[in-house]
């Protein structure tokens, strides 16, 4: 008896810090309800069609790059492959989905039923995972609790299932027009397909249930990549949610007054400024690279009756270091220490509203990063929040976890896809960076939280707290499933067409040069026009010398018309050079950027073969 009161008053206690975490700020009755609870889903579709979910849930992925090559799942990771479809996303090709579902969702011992349900699947990119995600639509005016349309995740990409969860609460708690997200179990058919994330989506219905705006004309889904906020990149990136509405005059005066704004008060009364400002103090503080200042989408705009555009943010299972290193190839500087970034180096695109609204005077940025920080983006707050999430999903995460007789994992349709194991999330919810199944890496959940907490409260010079502050702060790293994530490039990935290089080089490799397969001749200088050219980018036009930065390159600039980095210091050339790696069988390379570094000296890799930097390249 004693046993069970205690377990009892552990509960009680648990549910009153899940619930207080968001504290009095109003959400859907539905995840009010689930804050402590793991809602219970029940579809039931005709099992021909189960079939055709499960084989359409296996394919996979296969997309043709603007290079001519192919990746599919196995190789998903790489981010330039999306460069040159800003509109024509491949992952967003019609899913499967059925009118013909029906549901019950049980939650606290209550259970509800709904004949009229439409169900598919879900995600974009997720879909290369093994197990896949599922979008839900409640018909014929009805709801569950306050919500009518869901959406079910895996988080396959992260080992947490923490890092959305947290980021809608931080929302939440914050009181900033947001989804929400708890969690829930999944069965299709009377077959369990395993743990998921449970998160409303910013539909139409969503609009009418938070605004009271049925019908709503002014929402606006930037989906497709490359969103900036400009007439050019968002009057068709951005698609209007009501398909009845077929004059976007109002989006275009929109899209036109950001791009013709000089200062922020030019857009005070049309744009809620403050709100946009904190989802880019959200996208520094967490790392995101999947909004707004990288690939530039998942977010909505939305106009209230009588009231400011505003912007809504969706899609979070890549936050708080999760895969930051996707964003390599975009950088100018090569630097794997992603918490101590600047926020000028991490908004690598230095857009219109950027420059107005920050770059130009970051006053008020500034104060609304430190406010968020001092709120919700501390660990005092975080980490008691993630030890009482841990040890709630824990049941749940132990049991996605375990393949039944036929070694099956639950609702993995896709076999030969990466999954994480059960050491991986207990070591990643806390301070142990691991691989991610990205092939990049996924900083400890705490770990991100601490360190970028530390990099902010010194840089902004804020009174934070000394236990977290203290450099000798004691935490614990399961090395048998830690990463380390090194200070320089790796090589980039090769695809099914290339050939792989015949030689690594390595400092133990090296020792004994190896021969060369082919005749080695000195390249000749190459004519640049600036220092950024031979890095991989432009030069900036004659008439664009403003000068946003340096670095061992030079000075660089911004060039709005391309939404890129550009290179103002001339090129001067080098005096007579030598080609220092020929003695080892490898000719010198005609660009800068570094991949690896031993006692020889710095390597570059080039058309699927190892080179040596040349020695004038400024690093």
């Amino acid at each position: 008896m004693l046993t069970k009161i205690g377990t009892l008053l552990l509960f009680a206690y648990g549910a009153l810090g899940l619930s207080s975490f968001i504290g009095d700020s109003k959400r859907a009755e539905i995840f009010e309800l689930t804050d402590n609870e793991v809602a219970k889903f029940r579809i039931t579709i005709p099992e021909e069609e189960f079939k055709s979910l499960k084989n359409e849930g296996s394919e996979g992925i296969d997309i043709q790059l603007h290079d001519g090559n192919y990746y599919t799942d196995e190789d998903v990771e790489y981010p330039t492959a999306f460069l040159d479809y800003p509109l024509d996303n491949p992952y967003t090709k019609d899913l499967f989905k059925t009118k013909n579902a029906a549901m019950t969702v049980e939650i606290n011992g209550k259970t509800k039923s709904y004949k009229k349900v439409t169900f598919g699947l879900g995600g974009s990119s997720s879909r290369a995972f093994a197990k896949q995600g599922y979008n839900i639509k409640i018909r014929g005016n009805k709801d569950l609790y306050g919500r009518s349309q869901f959406r079910l995740r895996p988080d396959s990409r992260e080992a947490t299932y923490l890092r959305s969860k947290l980021v809608c609460d931080i929302h939440n708690r914050l009181g900033l027009p947001s989804i929400s997200a708890n969690y829930a179990t999944l069965y299709i058919n009377d077959e369990y397909m395993g743990f998921y994330i449970m998160m409303d989506s910013i539909k139409l219905r969503w609009i009418e249930d938070v605004y009271d705006d049925p019908d709503s004309t002014s929402l606006y889904e930037c989906e497709p990549i490359n969103n900036q906020l400009t007439v050019s990149t968002s009057s068709e990136g951005c698609a209007n949610e009501n398909d009845e509405v077929t004059d976007n005059t109002e989006w275009i005066e929109f899209l036109t007054a950001l791009d013709n704004a000089k200062s922020p008060e030019d857009i005070e009364d049309i744009f809620d400024i403050d709100l946009f400002l904190t989802e880019i103090a959200f996208e520094y503080l967490s790392g995101s690279w999947n909004h707004y200042l990288l690939f530039g989408h998942n977010f909505s705009l939305y106009k209230p009756k009588n009231d400011k555009w505003k912007i809504l943010y969706n899609d979070f299972d890549g936050e708080l270091g999760q895969d930051i290193s996707i964003r390599e190839p975009f950088d100018r500087v090569i630097n794997t220490n992603y918490p101590s970034y600047t926020f000028n180096d991490f908004a690598m695109k230095k857009t219109h509203l950027l420059d107005i609204l920050v770059f130009k005077n970051s006053t008020r940025f500034d104060n609304i990063l430190k406010s968020f920080v001092t709120k919700a983006f501390n660990p005092t707050i975080l980490f008691p929040h993630i030890d009482e999430l841990k040890e709630f999903i824990r049941p749940y995460v132990e049991l996605d976890k375990t393949p039944d007789e036929n070694g099956k994992y639950p609702g993995r349709l896709n076999e030969n896809s990466n999954d994480y194991t059960l050491a991986e999330w207990e070591a990643n919810c806390e301070f142990t960076t691991i691989r991610s199944t990205q092939f990049y890496s996924g900083y400890g959940l705490k770990y991100w939280i601490l360190q970028k907490y530390r990099y902010i409260c010194k840089a902004y010079n804020m009174d934070c707290d000394p236990v977290y502050m203290d450099e000798n702060y004691s935490y614990t790293i399961d090395e048998s499933v830690e990463y380390k994530i090194t200070e320089t490039q790796q090589p980039p990935v090769q695809h099914q067409q290339q050939q792989e290089p015949t030689t690594t080089i390595t400092a133990s490799a090296a020792v004994v040069p190896p021969q060369p397969t082919e005749t080695i001749t000195t390249p000749e200088v190459p004519q640049y026009n600036c220092w950024a050219e031979l890095i991989g980018y432009p030069c900036c036009p004659s008439n664009n010398k403003i000068v946003y930065s340096h670095d061992e390159n030079g000075d660089w600039g911004y060039d709005y018309k391309t939404n890129q980095w550009c290179g103002i210091t001339p090129f001067v050339v080098p005096t007579e050079e030598e080609c220092w790696s020929e003695k080892m069988g490898y000719s010198c390379c005609k660009g800068c950027i570094i991949y690896e570094t031993d006692e020889y000296g710095k390597w570059g890799y080039e058309n699927g073969k190892w080179c040596g930097i040349p020695t004038y390249c400024p690093v």
